[in-house]
């Protein structure tokens, strides 16, 4: 599954950290920017975490209204100097698949054993899906240093869906995004049809398909973290190839301006334009993207 593909990309002890602990706090807005942090039970499947709250809860609605969170899993320490945790940030979606909520459910059994059998029909489960993980790890710094206020805390970016992006554009992308959920078999993006959106996949799997003279042929399988829909952005040629959803599949989208504004005027140049779109090319025939 994509979702285990992603989990690969993550340290061992990241997971392992992920998996241990048992509360994070989540932090939401509401579309006006009023935020709300509330700390809850989770567990994790890979990267994907789950947590569950009322439906007619201030997290619920800021959710249904603004899908882009953050997020914080700690321990408190006597020493400061062992302090671990993970900072994060994602996108949370309602669980709507009857066989995912069954999923979750699972999850939380085995990881608490005081969950029961109670009906889970007047809660709702949400998967915050991240685009970046940071963990900190202040044991990995000298161990000299007097426990004070404003001692540093080491950390290092163990996951981003964002990592092949201009790093100081960030913020102002996931800003730009929007979540497109798509069953199996959807045509994303059409051959010959205008450029108007790019595209960063969440979760799922899609495969890149371009005819030539009545010709079909597979260019590329992309699954999480990988991107597509820039070059004919920066080209400003209608769409090469058709992608369409091998499964159901999970998508960061943002529209055409948006992406010149915030992506392509930060890579600088014409010739980084080139550059970029060389590799691309490169990466499409080596079967390593799109």
């Amino acid at each position: 599954m994509a979702g285990d593909q992603a989990a690969l990309d993550v340290p061992k002890h990241v997971l392992d950290y992920l998996g241990a602990q048992k509360t994070l706090t989540l932090a939401t807005a509401s579309p006006a920017g009023v935020p709300k942090a509330t700390t809850l039970t989770y567990v994790n499947d890979g990267v994907a975490m789950y947590v569950w709250t009322r439906p007619e809860t201030t997290t619920a609605r800021h959710i249904e209204e603004n899908p882009v969170v953050s997020f914080a899993i700690d321990e408190y320490t006597e020493d400061w100097r062992e302090t671990k945790g993970i900072q994060g940030t994602g996108d949370a979606q309602v669980v709507l698949n009857p066989t995912e909520v069954k999923r979750a459910l699972e999850l939380f059994r085995n990881k608490f054993s005081d969950v029961g059998d109670t009906s889970a029909s007047n809660i709702s489960f949400f998967r915050v899906t991240p685009t970046e993980l940071r963990f900190i790890d202040n044991t990995a710094g000298a161990k000299g240093e007097s426990q004070a206020v404003g001692i540093e805390y080491p950390s290092d970016i163990a996951y981003s869906v964002f990592r092949d992006l201009p790093q100081e554009a960030v913020s102002t992308v996931v800003a730009s995004m929007q979540t497109m959920e798509v069953e199996t078999g959807t045509v994303i993006v059409r051959q010959g049809a205008p450029a108007d959106k790019f595209f960063i996949l969440v979760d799922g799997e899609v495969e890149v398909v371009r005819e030539d003279e009545g010709q079909q042929r597979t260019l590329a399988h992309l699954s999480r973290g990988q991107f597509f829909g820039e070059m004919a952005i920066l080209r400003d040629t209608p769409r090469e190839a058709t992608v369409r959803a091998v499964v159901p599949t999970t998508l960061f989208a943002m529209d055409r301006s948006a992406f010149r504004s915030v992506v392509a005027q930060s890579l600088g140049t014409t010739q980084d334009f080139d550059r970029v779109i060389h590799q691309r090319l490169e990466e499409i025939q080596s079967g390593a993207g799109g």
